[in-house]
């Protein structure tokens, strides 16, 4: 868990703060192509330990953070797919926000370490 929640925080705190600085929509679309094939591991990766968590707990934080990351995701997949350089920003931000509450919530004790 503790690996997929690094993961996520990298997702959080540096990809989407680096796509965040793209003049361009068209930018944001490369950066998240070169990147979104990451993300998918971490989700996939989530969803493999939350059938096989020890406990009702540890399926919870999985299924929280992964549901999380699926949603930022998807949210940058729409982004990309609508080529709205106006939502960019505001669908970045939420994104991070997502991602950052998970966090949160499944890691109260201790902010993940972000692996580069």
């Amino acid at each position: 868990m503790a690996a997929a929640s690094a993961e996520a925080a990298w997702f959080a705190r540096v990809l989407i703060p680096q796509l965040q600085q793209q003049p361009s929509v068209e930018q944001v679309t490369g950066g998240w192509h070169v990147a979104r094939d990451r993300v998918v591991t971490v989700e996939d990766s989530l969803t493999g330990l939350e059938s096989t968590a020890p406990g009702e707990t540890e399926v919870a934080r999985a299924r929280t953070l992964r549901d999380a990351v699926r949603a930022s995701k998807d949210r940058l997949d729409g982004l990309v797919q609508s080529g709205e350089h106006a939502t960019a920003g505001p669908e970045l931000a939420a994104a991070a926000r997502t991602l950052e509450a998970a966090l949160a919530s499944t890691n109260p004790d201790q902010s993940p370490t972000v692996q580069p």
